[in-house]
This record gives C-alpha cells, structure tokens and sequence, in this order.
C-alpha cells in the first residue's frame, strides 16, 4: 500500500499518536455490516482496505479529514471492535488476555485496549511460549503436517462442511 509518508503501517501509531478520533468517521466505520456477524466471523483486507476507507470519508463528507485524525480514528476504531468482541465471549468476567500478531506492538492499540478492559490483564502469547510474530508460520506447519498425515480439519456440523485437508501438497518432478 503506497502512502505519502511511504509506510506500510503506523509504526508505533506515530501518526495516530498526533490525531485526534473523528466521532462521525468512527461510527460510519463501524456501522459496516461485519461488526454486527455472530461469531465466529473472520476478515480481511478483501473488506478492510484502503478503498473502504476512503469511500467511508467520502460518504461523510470528511475529505479534509487530516491523515493524523484518521490514523487515530482507525487506531480507535480497532481497539474499541477488539474489545467489543473480548466483552461480548468474556460477559464481564477477568481474564488474562495473551496478544500475537502485528497489533501487539502497536502501544496506542494496547494502550487503549487496557483501558476499556482495565479488569483484565494484557500480555504477549510470547510469554506462553508462542512466539506471536511466527504463529502463521507456526499453523501453516501445523496445516501441512495434518495434510502429509491424511488428518482432515472438521469444521463441525454447524458449518454444514465434512472435514477437509487444508492444503495441497506438491512434489518436485
């Protein structure tokens, strides 16, 4: 993804760091139909995007919208739909929540995370021994390891889809 400040991500939150969350912007966003799935539900930038971003500031009528807003509103905006959905399996409980994954490092995300879970307690799957930043590349082993075994994944009657090896395994010739 090209950007003026030639950045494939907010390192650091730098830039959301020096917004401000832009309320009108925040609830379009999460007005998107995604947020309102039962779970499970899975995503990505097939939906997430640049493009969805932008035609939501359109939409608004926020096109002067400074880059620092919308970082910092989407930095929000992440952090407030993580928790929603931390809230929504928890029900008020305590937890000891083990984070992975590029958001992990990202101090203004976990920093907002602790404060609208302050009852519970964040920590790096690195301390679990899951090194957080290889567990694709752990699963993606896991994956092929059950495929060269003939273990199908059972997805369980609630999907309505029998078990299925999840990969192709291709010789050289």
């Amino acid at each position: 993804m090209k950007n003026k400040y030639n950045r494939p991500y907010d390192y650091n939150a730098e830039l959301a760091k020096k917004g401000s969350i832009n309320h009108q912007l925040l609830t379009a966003l999460k007005n998107h139909y995604f947020f309102k799935l039962d779970f499970p539900k899975t995503t990505g930038p097939e939906v997430f995007n640049m493009k969805f971003v932008e035609e939501t500031i359109v939409l608004c009528g926020l096109s002067n919208t400074s880059d620092q807003d919308i970082m910092a509103t989407l930095n929000y905006l992440s952090a407030v739909t993580i928790t929603d959905a931390i809230r929504t399996v928890i029900a008020n409980q305590y937890f000891h929540i083990y984070m992975s994954g590029g958001g992990a490092h990202n101090p203004l995300l976990v920093k907002t995370m602790q404060e609208l879970l302050p009852d519970c307690t964040f920590d790096l799957s690195d301390k679990l021994g899951i090194m957080g930043d290889a567990k694709e590349a752990v699963l993606f082993a896991v994956l092929a390891n059950e495929t060269i075994a003939g273990n199908p994944i059972d997805f369980g009657v609630r999907q309505g889809v029998p078990g299925v090896c999840m990969g192709k395994i291709s010789l050289p010739q």
